[in-house]
């Protein structure tokens, strides 16, 4: 399969996210097919300061993400891109999501400006498959934080104090 996005429940840091199960793990694929939005390779170059508007109707399997400008309604925005620095090899989903983990909670509160703890946002990530890892050098990994009663987003959440 062509580095298709894999969609999964789960929770990170203590927060539980009952509707981020469409982000929650989400994991970036390599290919641009699809309609509409923007290829989640392409989501990586983008970097920081770029807000989604992803559907509750949101299958299982995605290639691409509708990008919106911040200054419209949103429900995501992607607050950190990191790439992976411990080699080429693929570490597996279990070390990039760990991995994840820290850097996202570390670049959380330099974003928002107070702590993942007290904050009314959360946060997930979205890591490579083992396909973009090795057929794109996708080595990135991008932090997105969302609304924790997933109220809509509006403006950047850079320095929000939210």
């Amino acid at each position: 399969m062509c580095g298709e996005v894999l969609l999964a429940d789960g929770t990170t840091a203590g927060r539980r996210w009952p509707w981020l199960g469409l982000l929650a793990t989400l994991v970036l694929g390599g290919c641009s097919g699809g309609k509409g939005g923007t290829s989640v390779l392409a989501l990586a170059k983008s970097g920081p300061g770029t807000c989604l508007s992803v559907p509750d109707t949101l299958g299982s399997e995605v290639k691409r993400l509708p990008v919106v400008d911040c200054a419209q309604p949103h429900t995501h925005e992607i607050y950190s891109v990191v790439a992976w620095d411990k080699g080429t090899v693929f570490p597996g989903v279990e070390a990039l999501d760990a991995y994840a983990e820290q850097v996202c909670v570390r670049d959380f509160e330099p974003w928002v400006g107070v702590s993942t703890f007290d904050s009314s946002l959360t946060f997930t990530w979205l890591t490579p498959t083992l396909d973009s890892w090795n057929n794109h050098k996708d080595y990135k990994i991008l932090c997105v934080l969302a609304d924790t009663d997933a109220a809509p987003l509006t403006g950047s959440m850079k320095n929000s104090h939210r």
